[in-house]
């Protein structure tokens, strides 16, 4: 099994040094992310301490994540080191650390999860599989574990994939992986979470049935994602008019009927149950990215693989409270402002000035969601002009202001 380590609270600076040696004597059995999400499973987080903010940090990521903590603290700070016992911290080292010390940190962690594996169970007389404590959840179906174990690449030889298969009916296995999200307007009929994740599935259940063979849900904490088996004869899930038809019609009843607003990314077909992981992974990005038609629905292959175009949207995400202009991001890129006006709509879909507003609107969003912040600050920080411009592009493109935003209960669907 390849367990995920994570690198993001670790010093950039030391980041790559880290990177390097993992690559060196773990890259069979580790796999190294630098960004990680409250639904994504981290087996291994690497978190640097250099004061007590650090100690405070530690104590918050606990709580969202259940993994083998390795820190590494800073020599002036190893009077704090009895913290680490209170917080039941597997790993401490100081740092700099030294790369044996580093090794046997690691290997430590791989032994005490390759630990946690339990009994092989026989699954109504089919093949044996095994289960890992850590994945298996009270009353997952079997097919549900094995797809929840594809997409975080748990399963990697073809042998034990033949042996998944066998679970699933012929033609059923999905090729293509959705991640959605929403909330809940609380201007109409009060529907709680639970309701509201019913509806969500029978929604896509009910629309997609003669369309699809079988719709799969696996439900995280703040989003759910959906599979199944995309039969017809196409090369990309974007061309396949019927399914973004149905796509639509889900998210306009939802939203018209329970006032229920859900959002789609929608990941690329997978013929090959091993890279199912990849649809996963790309359906996250589509699902962040600014939409290239419908803001409800984005398709990660419309997202644009255009070199420059891709290094100004970069630029754009890392400037996006400055006052920048497609000038200044036209100049970055070493391109004419004329072209790149040009290039940049027909790759994105978006005007310039379409795209830098939808980057600082997801900004606004998350803080809106997460902080306490007032719809002044949030503008300023977002890098809006005026509180009231903020406002008004936000009900345009989200379609309520930012007050009622507040207002509105985001579905959690664990």
């Amino acid at each position: 099994m390849k367990y995920k380590v994570c690198l993001s609270y670790v010093n950039p600076a030391i980041n790559p040094l880290l990177k390097e040696w993992l690559q060196e004597r773990f890259k069979d059995r580790l796999s190294v992310i630098n960004q990680a999400y409250l639904d994504e499973p981290i087996h291994i987080k690497i978190v640097q301490v250099s004061g007590l903010y650090d100690w405070m940090k530690v104590n918050r990521l606990k709580k969202h994540y259940d993994c083998y903590y390795i820190l590494l603290l800073d020599e002036e700070w190893v009077n704090t080191s009895p913290i680490a016992i209170r917080l039941q911290i597997q790993s401490l080292l100081l740092f700099p650390v030294k790369k044996s010390a580093f090794f046997r940190s690691i290997s430590e962690a791989i032994k005490v999860l390759d630990q946690q594996k339990i009994a092989l169970i026989q699954v109504e007389g089919k093949k044996i599989i095994s289960v890992h404590k850590t994945k298996m959840k009270l009353n997952e179906s079997m097919e549900d574990y094995i797809l929840r174990r594809l997409l975080h690449e748990d399963i990697h030889s073809e042998s034990e994939m033949m042996e998944s298969l066998s679970l699933f009916n012929e033609n059923e296995f999905p090729n293509t992986v959705c991640y959605v999200q929403g909330f809940i307007h609380l201007d109409g009929h009060p529907i709680d979470e639970n309701q509201a994740v019913q509806l969500i599935c029978t929604n896509f259940r009910q629309t997609f049935r003669g369309i699809v063979p079988r719709v799969y849900f696996l439900p995280f904490r703040r989003s759910l994602i959906v599979l199944f088996r995309q039969t017809n004869p196409i090369s990309c899930v974007k061309e396949w008019k019927e399914g973004r038809a149905t796509f639509e019609k889900i998210v306009d009843r939802l939203l018209k009927e329970y006032r229920i607003q859900i959002y789609i990314g929608v990941g690329s077909l997978y013929s090959d149950p091993l890279l199912l992981h990849h649809s996963f992974n790309e359906s996250k990005i589509a699902r962040a990215l600014p939409p290239y038609h419908k803001v409800s629905l984005r398709y990660f292959e419309e997202i644009t693989k255009e070199p420059d175009i891709k290094k100004s949207t970069e630029y754009m995400e890392d400037h996006f409270s400055d006052e920048i202009t497609a000038k200044d991001v036209a100049s970055h890129v070493n391109l004419s402002y004329s072209h790149f006006i040009r290039l940049f709509k027909k790759e994105t879909g978006n005007t310039f000035s379409e795209y830098i507003t939808f980057i600082r609107l997801r900004k606004a969003v998350w803080m809106l969601r997460h902080t306490d912040k007032t719809i002044e600050e949030i503008s300023d920080i977002a890098g809006f002009n005026t509180p009231n411009y903020f406002s008004s592009t936000f009900k345009k493109v989200i379609g309520i202001t930012p007050r009622d935003f507040r207002l509105t209960k985001e579905i959690i669907f664990v």
